[in-house]
């Protein structure tokens, strides 16, 4: 829509007749415009969020089905003798494919939320909105006719000699008929474009107005949505950390990887030459 500007053109036409496009019907518009744009942009930027969080969901259960069936994972499993956990490495894996799959079911349930309450709400908006873009159209439209009969029965003064605004009567009945006709045209469809505009200049501004009472609702629904989805996942993670018997320390575990790592790089097969 904000390619698309009907009320810059025509000027010197509109003024010519009187009938000048106000400063507040240009804002107006402009509203509209940014009302559409900004409705348009939050489908597009929820959808990514969407798939982003059912990319996360996914990738993570792919990540535990392949090491489920790592023949290393395996290996371990069979060959290991003693070991610092209460569980074994497999056991740890189920523990966190049950926790994966939890998290993926509040993922999709979180993604129907925000499908219900954000975006098919701000697709019917858009939908509505295209209506008023119509509605502006036809208006234009409704200007557009008055001008070009205006033009008409200027040439046909201009001929006889006459002015818009000071008719004398002609003797060739014929043309009297039509000019008479013609000032019919004239008016009918001034007073078509005169009610257009008119409801258009009263019902924009409300519909400026209504939009917050129509968004806040869905950016709370969303938000709440949201705050579930974050308190699920801790828990969630919580419980898996709960159920390992390790020391929750990122210093004493990485202390612990670069220990075990040394141990690797000091076999005489892994050395640098």
């Amino acid at each position: 829509m904000s390619s698309w500007n009907p009320f810059t053109r025509n000027t010197n036409s509109r003024k010519s007749i009187g009938v000048i496009t106000t400063r507040d019907f240009d804002r107006e518009t402009r509203r509209l415009e940014s009302l559409e744009d900004n409705a348009k942009s939050l489908t597009r930027d929820l959808i990514k969020q969407d798939k982003s969080f059912d990319d996360f969901s996914r990738g993570q259960l792919k990540l535990l089905h392949d090491l489920s069936g790592s023949a290393f994972i395996n290996h371990y499993d069979q060959q290991q003798t003693s070991t610092t956990l209460s569980t074994n490495i497999s056991q740890l894996i189920n523990d966190w494919k049950i926790t994966a799959q939890h998290i993926s079911e509040q993922t999709n349930l979180l993604n129907e939320i925000t499908s219900k309450t954000i975006i098919d709400s701000s697709k019917r908006l858009t939908l509505a909105l295209a209506n008023v873009t119509n509605a502006i159209k036809k208006r234009e439209q409704s200007l557009n006719d008055y001008i070009k009969i205006q033009n008409k029965l200027d040439k046909i003064n201009e001929k006889f000699g006459t002015s818009t605004t000071s008719l004398t009567v002609m003797t060739n009945t014929a043309n009297n008929n039509k000019l008479e006709q013609i000032k019919k045209q004239l008016n009918d469809t001034k007073q078509q474009y005169e009610l257009k505009n008119q409801i258009l200049n009263n019902e924009l501004p409300i519909l400026h107005e209504q939009r917050a009472a129509f968004v806040y609702p869905c950016l709370e629904a969303f938000i709440e949505a949201q705050a579930h989805y974050c308190d699920q996942l801790e828990a969630a993670y919580r419980n898996l950390i709960g159920q390992m018997d390790v020391v929750t320390n990122s210093t004493a575990t990485l202390d612990e990887i670069n220990a075990k790592l040394a141990n690797i790089k000091s076999l005489s097969i892994v050395a640098s030459e």
